[in-house]
């Protein structure tokens, strides 16, 4: 997470009257590669949890897009952007994707 938008998501919290206890809770994200573990607010999600989400929100995505209403294609497209947000984490940290 960059400097700027961190500072800024502080700035909205505080406004919201959490002030600097949101500060010292929240801890950016990191995705270890060698791992394939994720590191998030002092938890560590695996390999296999991460996968297991990512066809969680495909399947769901595939059932909600198929569907002729436009609530569900709307939420089938929340559920894109989750597993989309997974490969694009999963896939910048393997050696032969550009950085």
């Amino acid at each position: 997470m960059s400097l700027g938008r961190e500072d800024l998501i502080h700035s909205l919290a505080k406004s919201m009257g959490m002030g600097d206890a949101q500060k010292a809770k929240y801890t950016a994200g990191k995705y270890n590669a060698d791992t394939g573990s994720i590191f998030s607010n002092g938890h560590v999600i695996n390999k296999q949890t991460i996968e297991q989400s990512r066809l969680y929100f495909l399947n769901q995505y595939r059932k909600l897009a198929s569907k002729d209403d436009e609530g569900a294609k709307d939420l089938a497209a929340i559920y894109e952007v989750a597993f989309e947000a997974i490969n694009m984490m999963v896939e910048s940290g393997k050696p032969d994707s550009p950085q």
